[in-house]
């Protein structure tokens, strides 16, 4: 994916970040009656906290063809398998394994927005560089929360 600008790196971002509150509201919807419903509203919210900074950074591109390839291209970069994936994967038969599927993706977004940052310069490097961070610090956030409801050894968790 080429990256022109900051402009461009902040839409990237926050066309990811549209795609995360998708899925998550999409499975409120789906798994009303989940395990999983309090933990859900909370990643959603983080994401919509996201979305709503990474506007703040400017993540409006002005050039519309530019940005809908840019669109298209930051779709296939987090939540590729949309709900009916996460699903597959198990993400809301409890909250550990929602929040562990969570942090496998919040990686993804970590490194590529690390891989980014790494190929450009200036501002553009910068802004990925500021939304690693941001990233980097939901990924924490979810692995204390993981490490919060993880089994002892011999042990069975409460949210399992």
């Amino acid at each position: 994916m080429q990256v022109r600008d900051t402009a461009e790196a902040l839409f990237i971002a926050c066309e990811m970040e549209k795609r995360a509150i998708r899925l998550y509201e999409r499975a409120l919807a789906v798994f009303a009656d989940g395990p999983c419903q309090e933990a859900i509203r909370a990643i959603l919210e983080d994401e919509r906290r996201h979305l709503a900074r990474f506007k703040e950074m400017g993540g409006e591109a002005s050039d519309f063809v530019r940005a809908q390839l840019l669109a298209a291209q930051a779709a296939g970069v987090l939540f590729a398998g949309g709900l009916i994936e996460a699903q597959r994967r198990g993400a809301f038969d409890s909250v550990l394994r929602l929040y562990q599927y969570a942090a496998e993706e919040e990686r993804d977004a970590v490194a590529r927005y690390g891989e980014f940052a790494s190929r450009l310069e200036g501002p553009a490097a910068a802004a990925f560089r500021q939304i690693e961070m941001e990233e980097s610090g939901h990924l924490k956030k979810l692995n204390d929360m993981i490490s919060a409801l993880d089994v002892p050894l011999g042990g069975n968790s409460a949210q399992e």
